[in-house]
């Protein structure tokens, strides 16, 4: 199990979300820096967001 991680339901290629929406790439660019002040390990974050 990796250190910090996020998941999501984003195809490849969208790792952050659907392009040109910025709001969306935004949360998903926000949930995983916030693991950063977390202490290491945490569990996985698995984001509802998806490209739908």
């Amino acid at each position: 199990m990796p250190p910090r991680a996020t998941f999501t339901r984003l195809g490849r290629g969208a790792t952050l979300g659907r392009p040109g929406d910025a709001a969306q790439q935004r949360r998903v660019l926000d949930a995983t820096l916030a693991l950063l002040a977390q202490s290491a390990p945490v569990e996985p974050v698995q984001l509802a967001e998806s490209m739908e």
